[in-house]
């Protein structure tokens, strides 16, 4: 009884190390190739031009929020002097507020683009993880797929956010209420 006991176990052992063995194969990767890569983010952006778009992109909305602001300048006349002060405050902060959206819509764009670029080449290339060099000490060259995405990236272009039209209201003489 203790010798099947044995044997079964053995053999249930044996059956254990053949497959972890094959399993192990299945997926093994050639010596040397690494599953992370590194990416130098700023790099590829301007490199690839995607900079390049964002800030022609930004310079129009910053020529479009200049020209609602000269319009908002011109609507003071028809206003109480007493109220020119706080119409203009409140235009100045309503354009400040429209020209960090504007810029941080921008961002959003290009990152898109990067993110899905790096997604589709750490697929393509069964990479594990791409990281951005900004968060390592020292990378080895062979790691760097900055080329490789600046390139992938090149062609792209990106779809910004319509520029915004800038209009001023019309502003009512405040009428006494009917009775």
């Amino acid at each position: 009884m203790k010798r099947n006991l044995i044997r079964h176990m053995a053999g249930a052992v044996m059956v254990v190390l053949v497959a972890g063995t094959m399993l192990v194969g299945c997926d093994g990767k050639q010596a040397g190739d690494a599953s992370m890569k590194f990416v130098n983010v700023e790099k590829v952006l301007v490199d690839s031009g995607l900079l390049k778009q964002e800030q022609d992109h930004l310079k129009a909305v910053n020529q479009s929020l200049q020209n609602g602001q000269h319009l908002a300048e011109k609507s003071y006349a028809n206003l109480p002097a007493n109220k020119v002060d706080t119409a203009r405050n409140a235009d100045r902060n309503i354009l400040a507020q429209q020209w960090k959206g504007q810029q941080q819509a921008a961002r959003n764009v290009v990152m898109a683009a990067l993110k899905n670029a790096t997604d589709s080449y750490r697929t393509e290339n069964k990479i594990g993880v791409i990281l951005p060099t900004q968060v390592a000490m020292s990378v080895a060259p062979e790691l760097d797929v900055s080329a490789e995405l600046t390139e992938k990236l090149k062609t792209a272009k990106l779809e910004f956010a319509k520029v915004p039209d800038i209009t001023v209201k019309a502003i009512q003489a405040e009428k006494p209420a009917a009775k």
